[in-house]
């Protein structure tokens, strides 16, 4: 039976940094994950998290002698413990298990990748699971003063936000992962104090020391570091590497070329090269840090790069480049004679490594009085300027890292929508221009294709009533460097003139590019058939790929497949069309992971447990739930990653958002102590019924709000964000732990069922959620949830005349897995 006494001030504090522990862990493996495997597996950590939470729970209800006074502290120090070391033998065996996602591209998922993502899934679970086991103990134990217990959970879960985002920048990767034992050990050690054993708080208290201080020797002598095998082969040596909490950024040993870097630079350029350091995120999104002596007629060969096409329609710009990563964009504007030259980079390590660690080999480029290089979200700087530019530029830039928010696959990019657009319509002078460069070749077109029906649609946005004539787009089929041939986008405020299409085209022949499009020229192609169609919006839907226009409701520019597409096999092995189908491949691969994983670790188990199949009012609690589970997810994600847009920091949007939820979802928690059993029922009835509203509210009116906000200060829209998640975050804290009371007095036996049934469904709520995302948008995806939460309301209400009043002993709160709880508002 559990211990009646309330916890100790160190175990309460053993709770916290367990807890702590946990998120830390979680968020430094979903960096871990992007940057061996690739951005599609970052968000496995969180299925992962959740799993091992609930297979925690079935174990600590199988074993109720953990639960006596004289073993449980002994327990509760020893699954810490067990934690602390189970992360760092996790750690070291996921950096050595094969798993070549470009094979996916050539040989699609086959059984020996499937075997080796399960076995991925199965060595991530552990410390996720041994911590479950103490959190779950905890909370049982401790169960009629669980508030205690559940605040310093909620509070531990919060301060792991923190410490990931300093982990991660000061230790990087595999220190942050290490940084997640150390305070294992420490929670272990704070378990232990208690316990009547001096020697075990000596071993306790030796093994924190020795973590500690293998966490400081790594980080001095980089005995282990996180290096990419994306391809499978071996990552060159890096001079520069950086850790943040949404990235890792590397430089490799510079490089003479017998030609220049460049994108789309012309075949017909002869010149040298000055050099360059390749700068990569993640080991994927290249940059190229320009090696140059100051010297403006040393990099003439840029004027040859068709990214730099718009420049020769304008003379001494004002010039806005979002993304410019290692500088190459800027030393082009001013080749070009550029007046002024602002850029905005969402990644702090990339400024750092051109402005400090590569300074001199850059020629101190963002040092320059001309030049102004800000960090942050290009869009919102852009919103929040009073300033007018004659360009805005933007060549290739993506967003492949991961976000923390555990975005999926061709994560959603704010720059690529049509809301987007009509912000740099509002932001260009007269004349100005918007300059986009994205991949094409004529048998791939489709990024091109979706650049345009997005151009198009943020135009007429804005007022434009026959787009056509501000339109030119211009590209390189061979370039000298890159496999994919390469297309710029030319988006004019005002209609070309004839002038201007003559210029476009005469240095288009003089560089060997191709006109693809521009009013009054006789072109051809999928790209003037789209441009020209009488029903451009028929022509989008015809056409094999997802083209349409992305808004901020579906900012996944980059994902061209749509579920229904890969029934056709042809021409799937090439360009960006490989990449989505890999994406959507990957996240069919976890959905069945979680799902075998979730039999084998859950489901399972409790049937042994059980014995029998469930009653029908059992079966209707199940039903409970598992919407609980669902519904969670498909309201809160899409909450949390519309924010993230707004507030165009992940650093922020982590730290701010999680912390929100995890903060006001325990306060609703522990406000449903106030509910008295006897109206237990109907009024949980009416809190699903609030949670519905506020559903309803996020989905269809916070959108408008946050649009409408985006000239706020980061601390004005940091505020608002806090506004909006809070109200959320307390309803929705409040179903689960009622349901679990509500379960308990029916019948406690049933208990394990409901808690790991929602724990399995949040699982593959998650994915689901973003999968719905993709393809339906984040309103469509929060509507479902909210037809969730109804379905959960449904039963309560049919079940209000049912309710069984507490036995005559009093009530025994059984919550739920904190843990569950935690990740489940991630």
């Amino acid at each position: 039976m559990p211990s009646l006494h309330s916890p100790s001030r160190l175990q309460l504090a053993g709770v916290f940094l367990i807890a702590s522990s946990v998120l830390t862990l979680e968020i430094s493996l979903t960096r871990v994950f992007s940057v061996t495997l690739w951005y599609h597996f970052a968000f496995m950590a969180i299925s992962v998290a959740l799993l091992g939470s609930a297979a925690a729970g079935v174990v600590v209800y199988r074993a109720p002698r953990w639960l006596e006074s004289d073993r449980a502290d002994r327990f509760l120090s020893l699954f810490a413990l067990l934690t602390s070391v189970s992360i760092l033998l996790s750690f070291f065996l996921l950096l050595r298990i094969p798993f070549i996602v470009l094979n996916i591209r050539f040989a699609g998922l086959g059984w020996p990748q499937t075997i080796n993502l399960l076995l991925i899934f199965l060595v991530a679970l552990a410390p996720f699971f041994l911590s479950g086991l103490c959190i779950a103990l905890a909370m049982s134990r401790w169960s009629r003063v669980s508030g205690q217990v559940y605040f310093a959970d909620l509070l531990g879960a919060s301060a792991g936000c923190l410490v990931s985002v300093a982990a991660l920048s000061m230790f990087g990767g595999a220190g942050a992962v290490f940084a997640a034992a150390v305070v294992a050990a420490a929670a272990a050690l704070a378990f232990g104090l208690p316990v009547e054993n001096r020697r075990w708080r000596w071993i306790t208290a030796g093994w924190m020391i020795a973590a500690s201080a293998w966490l400081i020797v790594n980080h001095a002598f980089s005995i282990v570091t996180v290096s990419a095998n994306k391809a499978g082969g071996v990552e060159p040596p890096r001079v520069y590497e950086q850790w943040n909490s949404f990235s890792r950024v590397t430089v490799y040993e510079p490089e003479v070329w017998g030609i220049p870097f460049g994108w789309a630079l012309s075949t017909r350029y002869e010149g040298g090269d000055p050099g360059h350091a390749l700068l990569l995120i993640d080991a994927l999104a290249g940059t190229p840090i320009q090696k140059w002596d100051g010297d403006l007629a040393s990099v003439e060969f840029l004027k040859w790069d068709l990214t730099s096409i718009a420049y020769y329609l304008k003379q001494q710009p004002n010039v806005f480049i979002m993304g410019p990563g290692g500088g190459r964009d800027v030393l082009s504007a001013l080749a070009f004679g550029a007046r002024e030259v602002t850029g905005v980079e969402l990644n702090p390590a990339v400024i750092d490594a051109v402005r400090d660690h590569f300074g001199e080999y850059s020629g101190r480029l963002y040092d320059r009085p001309d030049v102004h290089i800000a960090v942050g979200d290009a869009r919102a700087y852009i919103a929040q300027s009073d300033q007018r530019f004659d360009i805005i530029q933007a060549s290739l830039v993506d967003t492949f890292a991961a976000t923390s928010a555990g975005a999926f696959a061709l994560s959603e990019n704010s720059l690529y929508t049509t809301e987007a657009f009509v912000t740099y319509f509002d932001h260009l002078s007269d004349n100005g221009i918007v300059t986009m460069s994205r991949w094409y070749q004529d048998d791939r077109p489709a990024e091109t294709l979706r650049l345009v029906s997005l151009a198009m649609s943020g135009w007429e946005a804005s007022g434009v009533t026959d787009p056509a004539g501000y339109i030119i787009v211009v590209a390189n089929k061979q370039p000298t460097r890159s496999t994919e041939g390469v297309a710029t986008l030319l988006l004019k405020r005002a209609a070309f003139t004839l002038d201007e299409v003559g210029v476009v085209l005469a240095e288009s022949k003089r560089l060997g590019f191709d006109v693809l499009y521009a009013p009054a020229l006789p072109t051809r192609g999928p790209i003037h058939d789209l441009v020209t169609a009488e029903d451009r919006a028929v022509w989008i839907a015809q056409y094999p790929l997802d083209i349409t226009p992305s808004t901020d409701d579906r900012p996944f520019f980059f994902n061209l497949v749509r579920y229904g597409d890969l029934i056709d096999s042809n021409g799937w092995l090439s360009g960006v069309y490989t990449t989505s189908v890999e994406a959507v491949y990957v996240l069919t691969a976890l959905l069945l992971a979680t799902l075998i994983l979730s039999l084998a670790f859950v489901i399972v188990p409790l049937r042994l447990t059980k014995g029998q199949t469930a009653q029908a009012p059992q079966t209707r609690l199940l039903g409970y739930f598992a919407a609980l589970g669902v519904g969670f997810m498909l309201i809160e994600m899409p909450a949390i990653q519309r924010v993230t847009t707004y507030l165009g920091s992940p650093t922020y949007a982590l730290v701010v958002v999680l912390f929100t939820l995890l903060l006001f979802a325990g306060l609703g928690s522990r406000a449903t102590g106030r509910i008295d059993s006897a109206s237990l029922v109907s009024r949980l009835g009416w809190i699903l019924l609030g949670v519905m509203g506020l559903g309803l509210i996020h989905a269809l009116l916070i959108p408008q709000l946050l649009g409408a906000t985006t000239q706020l200060s980061l601390v004005g829209r940091m505020a608002l964000a806090v506004i909006t998640l809070a109200p959320l975050g307390f309803m929705m804290g409040m179903p689960f732990p009622l349901g679990m009371r509500w379960a308990s007095e029916r019948d406690a036996a049933t208990v394990p069922w409901m808690w790991s049934i929602n724990a399995v469904t949040s699982v593959c709520g998650s994915v689901l959620a973003v999968a719905l995302a993709i393809n339906l948008g984040f309103r469509v995806t929060m509507l479902i949830g909210v037809a969730a939460y109804g379905a959960a309301a449904a039963v309560a209400w049919a079940s209000r005349r049912e309710a069984v009043a507490p036995a005559e002993s009093g009530r025994i709160e059984t919550p739920a897995s904190p843990l569950a709880q935690n990740q489940e508002s991630m």
